[in-house]
């Protein structure tokens, strides 16, 4: 009997030194699966930066992490839930479900575990065979009574025996959760470090293939805008080109139609003076005449406003410099203005400033400036009414022309020098080549490098046009923008 019993006690210390050799065994190889899928991990980060076209999905990610824990463990489903930025509420991303189980059902269950994670917001675990070690690992996530036996009777229909759902964190908020179900209990308790282990990267890496595919996108719309604003940009040059042709076609039909009109013109105007001059004309034939030889007169200075419009539309305007005298300019212009203010009843006076003396600069196309400002300026005073002309030294080496009326104020003179789209508008003289005449003088004043004022006329209370110019011009033939100075 003692030696019976002697060998009985032998046995049971053999049996506890081996299951204590055992427990100790079991460490350093759980130690070992971290360790490897430590490494899986990284790889699986590292071909996500080399390559991230093969994990830009939500759904690539979470099957590849699920495909991390079944290379080491044989797990019977593994379900990746994420967040839904719309509802808040954590929606399945990806799934893995052997084929031994009813796949409809297990994903019924890990969709209440998932649930059971939203409402607790920690780890959740269940099997359905408890013992002391089920016992140490539930202890801080038992569910109640009626949810622990209402997810007993689900697992129970999907034929699984244990379940863990593990949250995923980012920040302080629930983003995530894995969940893995498996039909032996004890798989499971060996996989749930690692099931630990996994969860947490799942979401960086969702993250980077989220982040991945905005850049995508981004780049894409850029791509498509460049696209865009290439093809808008050849749109534009096919369209200057048109435009182009287009002005070449209009100068040469003005060139073309000035010369052919100018030769017959010129004839009626010297036949119509030639009648003028007859001393044995009666009153009504002279009146005939002279409304022959003012009508030519006005059809020729419209025929030379649409050449010189032309020429500057081309930039074929060209400066030619020479030294004058403003006095002697301003004279010669008044007396041609002479007749025209003459019709309409308004007197022209002009004044210089002894310092004012000669000034260097185009002279034809000055005159040509002065007189369309002078003539609108007629056009707009009333019966009896005065046009002033002043000129004079200014600041920085340059000189002032200024023309004031009587007329009425004008509303927005910014649009003064914008050409009429309307060819039936007419001013109060019943034409509107006055306008067509400044839009000349304003592009004029811009090749001869000056600016223009407008402001109201003290003490005439109307319209004054002052113009800026330097006493020496660059000799450029292009022409820029003069500017309007409003007071």
């Amino acid at each position: 009997m003692r030696r019976c019993s002697r060998a009985a006690a032998i046995r049971n210390r053999n049996m506890v030194v081996n299951s204590l050799h055992s427990k100790k065994s079991l460490e350093p190889t759980a130690s070992r699966e971290l360790h490897a899928l430590s490494r899986e991990i990284v790889d699986l980060f590292y071909t996500q930066t080399l390559s991230p076209e093969e994990y830009d999905r939500e759904e690539d990610v979470c099957r590849a992490f699920s495909d991390v824990l079944l290379r080491h463990w044989e797990l019977c489903c593994i379900v990746s839930y994420l967040r839904d930025e719309a509802t808040g509420r954590l929606k399945e991303c990806a799934s893995y479900t052997h084929h031994g189980l009813q796949k409809e059902r297990a994903l019924h269950a890990s969709a209440q575990l998932a649930r059971a994670v939203e409402r607790k917001g920690h780890e959740i675990h269940l099997w359905l065979e408890e013992d002391e070690t089920n016992a140490e690992l539930t202890g801080a996530f038992q569910l109640s009574q009626q949810r622990s036996e209402e997810l007993q009777a689900v697992f129970e229909e999907a034929e699984v025996r244990a379940g863990v759902a593990v949250p995923i964190y980012a920040r302080g908020a629930l983003v995530g959760a894995l969940v893995v179900l498996s039909a032996y209990p004890e798989r499971l308790r060996a996989a749930l470090k690692g099931v630990r282990f996994v969860a947490p990267p799942i979401m960086i890496a969702v993250s980077n293939a989220r982040r991945y595919r905005a850049l995508r996108d981004q780049s894409r719309h850029i791509e498509q805008l460049v696209e865009e604003l290439q093809q808008h940009g050849r749109a534009l040059e096919e369209a200057n080109a048109e435009l182009q042709r287009v002005a070449r076609y209009r100068s040469l039909f003005l060139q073309r139609m000035s010369h052919e009109l100018r030769t017959p013109l010129t004839s009626m105007l010297g036949f119509a003076e030639i009648l003028v001059e007859q001393e044995g004309l009666t009153d009504a034939q002279r009146r005939f005449c002279e409304r022959i030889q003012s009508a030519g007169l006005q059809l020729q200075a419209s025929l030379n406003q649409l050449v010189d419009l032309s020429r500057l539309e081309g930039g074929q305007s060209e400066i030619f410099l020479h030294e004058f005298s403003l006095r002697e300019m301003l004279r010669e212009l008044c007396g041609t203005v002479a007749r025209l203010a003459q019709k309409q009843d308004v007197t022209v006076e002009y004044t210089v400033e002894p310092d004012a003396g000669a000034v260097v600069s185009d002279e034809g196309k000055l005159r040509q400036v002065l007189y369309n400002f002078l003539a609108y300026a007629i056009s707009r005073s009333p019966a009896g009414g005065r046009v002033a002309v002043s000129a004079g030294r200014a600041a920085a080496e340059g000189f002032y022309l200024e023309v004031s009326d009587e007329g009425e104020p004008l509303a927005d003179p910014t649009h003064l020098f914008q050409p009429q789209d309307d060819s039936n508008v007419t001013n109060e003289r019943g034409t509107n080549m006055n306008e067509l005449g400044l839009v000349i003088a304003y592009r004029l004043t811009g090749v001869l490098g000056g600016t223009v004022e407008l402001g109201e006329a003290r003490p005439l209370c109307g319209l004054r046009i002052r113009l800026n110019l330097p006493s020496s011009p660059v000799e450029s033939p292009m022409e820029r923008p003069a500017g309007i100075i409003q007071d």
